[in-house]
């Protein structure tokens, strides 16, 4: 069994717990907002029980230290940290078929400033 935690800015602000807060707020009236949440919800579950060793279409290696979570078209960016540890990086929704750069920085910024304040 894994660990997972989401990556808060120097703040204590978590903006994928925000994303997840706010589709679960709309999901008490949109059905497709039900379903996204749901997906996430299976896929952060299967990624505790399994690792990364759940592979595609779950998760997939993506850049370094970098993998991303992929319910339907969200993409959650996280990297293994220590003692079994996954970090929930970056959330967005993926509109292209590439990975979009931008996202990848934010969320190695999001790595560095973590590992500098963690440890």
């Amino acid at each position: 069994m894994y660990e997972i935690i989401f990556y808060e800015d120097a703040d204590g602000y978590s903006s994928i717990a925000d994303s997840i807060y706010t589709l679960k707020k709309k999901a008490a009236t949109d059905k497709s907002s039900r379903i996204n949440l749901n997906k996430i919800i299976a896929f952060l579950d299967l990624l505790q029980e399994y690792g990364t060793r759940i592979g595609e279409p779950v998760t997939k290696h993506v850049n370094g230290d970098i993998w991303e979570l992929r319910p339907l078209k969200n993409r959650i960016l996280f990297a293994c940290y220590k003692n079994n540890t996954f970090i929930l990086l970056h959330y967005f929704t993926k509109k292209t078929k590439k990975l979009p750069q931008k996202e990848l920085e934010q969320a190695l910024r999001n790595l560095n400033n973590f590992k500098e304040r963690n440890g």
